[in-house]
């Protein structure tokens, strides 16, 4: 009998080849914006995630946080004002490398006054715009009411609080009655518009206060500002302005040599306020008497510049970060942030700017040891700004409430090298 043939076939069951959401998402985080701008685009599934708050906020806290060089519009010819427009913002990477925007975000009319977790907020001549580079979004917010003489873009800033993660806009409103001309910028009122809603809110400040053009930084969820106060032997103090709870303290400031102390109409030490490593710090240089303090010029760095960081807010208590000493050439920092890495930028009269290590606490600074970063050229050494900067993925138009005109968003050309 013919033997029968069997044929025995076997199932083998395939491994699931599916990649876990947590793998996708942990390699998502690490990729650039542009990136995700078009992987948005590849399935549903990595839109979502992608354009999850949760997700947002994770890659903008892993984002490298930059310096970014902000060149104020001045009168130029014509000849040049195609060229140099171009080249407004520029961004000093994590490995201080300059690249350069091509700026479709920025009008010529725009002037900047805040950068906060990578929205950057413009002062324009009837609005206000906040803008979002890496995404192109931007939003035109309504001034406070009847703010039109005697503005100025330093009586604005904006913060965010990190715990009920509202984003708050803050006018500084100058009193009508000290309008006279070299005197201070007081205000006992203060404006504050939450990102979403749809009218401005007036706050009672305390006491008295001015000096926000000498700086004014946000850590932590809290604004920091320095103001006149009699009561203190060097004449001023910090402000600081909870923007969850919206309430204000005052802060006293580091223990200066006494030498150095003089009254506050003939100081012998000029201050300014600034951020370093995530903390309030305070700057003090030699008074120069040929500029008055409430002007807003960036600080020339002559002889001997400490920095006073801040250690903790209930105990005023101060540390020395930086003593530096400046070599006998003109340089120039920028405001208000200009250190960062344990590097510190400055600029020539030239319109150069450089780079300076910062090894240790004591500091001297060599002109033979700077690194040349780039050439600024036409614009004034002594009105650019700094602020820190890092991408990110916040969509504007869930902000737009009943005071904010939406613009639509317009793709940014690639940066220029």
């Amino acid at each position: 009998m013919a033997s029968e043939e069997h044929t025995v076939v076997h199932y083998v069951e395939k491994p699931d080849t599916r990649i876990p959401p947590d793998f996708i998402e942990e390699i998502l985080l690490r990729l650039p914006i542009s990136s995700l701008l078009k992987l948005r685009r590849v399935c549903k599934q990595w839109r979502n995630m992608i354009s999850d708050p949760h997700f947002i906020m994770e890659h903008a806290y892993r984002a490298p946080k930059h310096l970014l060089l902000y060149l104020p519009k001045v009168d130029l010819p014509a000849s040049l004002c195609s060229k140099t427009l171009k080249c407004r913002a520029t961004i000093i990477d994590e490995k201080w490398s300059p690249w350069t925007w091509a700026a479709l975000h920025m009008d010529p009319d725009d002037h900047l006054f805040a950068s906060c977790n990578g929205l950057l907020c413009f002062y324009k001549t009837y609005t206000l715009k906040i803008a979002n580079p890496a995404t192109g979004q931007c939003l035109h917010l309504l001034k406070p009411d009847g703010i039109m003489l005697h503005d100025f873009h330093y009586l604005y800033s904006f913060g965010f609080h990190p715990t009920s993660r509202e984003y708050k806009l803050v006018h500084f409103l100058r009193e009508p009655q000290r309008y006279k001309s070299g005197q201070p910028f007081h205000f006992n009122t203060i404006q504050v518009y939450t990102l979403g809603e749809d009218k401005w809110r007036d706050i009672r400040v305390p006491r008295p206060c001015c000096m926000v053009n000498l700086g004014v930084v946000t850590v932590d969820g809290s604004m920091y500002w320095l103001t006149e106060d009699e009561e203190t032997g060097c004449g001023m103090s910090v402000a600081s302005f909870d923007l969850r709870e919206e309430t204000f303290a005052s802060i006293q400031l580091p223990p200066f040599e006494v030498k150095e102390i003089a009254s506050c109409a003939t100081p012998k030490i000029a201050c300014y306020i600034t951020e370093i490593d995530g903390k309030v710090c305070i700057v003090t240089i030699p008074y120069q008497s040929h500029i008055p303090r409430w002007r807003r010029y960036n600080t020339e760095l002559s002889g001997r510049m400490d920095i006073w960081a801040l250690e903790s807010q209930t105990e005023h208590k101060w540390f020395l970060k930086y003593s530096i000493q400046s070599p006998s050439v003109h340089r120039y920092v920028p405001q208000p942030c200009f250190i960062h890495r344990e590097r510190i930028i400055l600029q020539d009269r030239d319109g150069n700017a450089w780079y300076h290590d910062l090894a240790g606490k004591n500091v001297q600074i060599e002109h033979r040891e700077e690194v040349k970063l780039l050439d600024i050229g036409a614009y004034r050494f002594y009105e650019t700004q700094s602020y820190f900067y890092k991408e990110t993925l916040i969509p504007l138009s869930v902000y737009a409430g009943a005071a904010i005109v939406c613009a639509p968003p317009r793709p940014l050309a690639p940066p220029v090298a």
